[in-house]
């Protein structure tokens, strides 16, 4: 599809292209605006880009995707995680970061990304509406920072472990994290994840161990030593409060939840 390029945008086009933007706020058009001497309103700039396929909707008011001229039409990138780079390229101070399988798949620990990004905020932040609209958006405070990945913040793989244990019912595809267990925890660094259950209730360190001890039974014994477990203990629920799928005697966890039983998953080649 041929796009037109009227003259009075064509130096903001150049400069998009030799930025290689990604996503475009209404301030970048204000700044390109200024710098080309242009007198049109930006708002106005922007709604004549959207209408000529330069610029598509992000579900952030605000904030487009940048199709450039190498598209040959108005097609996005394709990006999984653009509505939190349009998200954080209008409120740069949002904390929020990918989480549990979108952060899977960001580290190639899946095979696919989710339908719908997932993406974690803590219980003080202001969920943008674009953000709650265009994702699922879940209540997690990470204990470590975010690692940087394509341009957005990724929650780190220890964090991932220590949310699906923390509040499994965020989890919307079991399966995909059955598989990537093994190499989850196979790439996990004892200290981060100690970092990241510091001052956690110990009802996550059981249900991190009950979920564990198929592909890591010595991580599990060193999350609950045997003497601590036990019929004495007391009852974890893994889920909501209800039938239970099975028991496990020896980390006393009541498991309402997991499509599979974690003691018959392998560790890691």
């Amino acid at each position: 599809m041929t796009r037109r390029i009227p003259p009075s945008l064509s130096p903001i086009l150049t400069e998009l292209e030799l930025e290689a933007a990604r996503v475009v706020t209404l301030a970048d058009l204000a700044r390109l605006v200024e710098r080309a001497g242009i007198r049109t309103a930006p708002r106005v700039v922007a709604a004549r880009m959207r209408e000529l396929g330069w610029l598509l909707p992000t579900g952030t008011a605000g904030a487009w995707e940048f199709a450039p001229a190498s598209h040959a039409g108005p097609i996005g990138h394709g990006d999984p995680f653009l509505a939190l780079r349009a998200a954080l390229a209008t409120r740069p101070s949002l904390h929020a970061a990918a989480c549990l399988t979108s952060a899977l798949a960001a580290n190639h620990l899946v095979e696919r990304s989710p339908d719908r990004l997932e993406v974690a905020v803590d219980d003080s932040t202001s969920i943008p509406r674009g953000l709650r609209r265009t994702t699922r958006v879940v209540i997690f405070a990470a204990h470590l920072g975010p690692e940087q990945s394509l341009g957005v913040p990724v929650h780190q793989l220890a964090t991932v472990l220590v949310h699906v244990a923390a509040r499994p019912t965020d989890v919307r595809g079991w399966g995909a994290v059955a598989d990537a267990l093994p190499d989850l925890v196979d790439a996990i660094a004892p200290e981060d994840l100690d970092a990241e259950l510091a001052g956690r209730p110990r009802s996550v360190r059981v249900r991190l161990a009950y979920l564990v001890h198929g592909v890591a039974p010595d991580l599990a014994d060193r999350l609950v030593p045997a003497d601590q477990g036990g019929r004495a203990a007391p009852k974890v629920w893994f889920g909501p409060r209800g039938p239970l799928k099975r028991h496990s005697t020896r980390f006393s966890v009541a498991d309402t939840l997991l499509p599979f039983d974690p003691a018959a998953l392998q560790p890691a080649p």
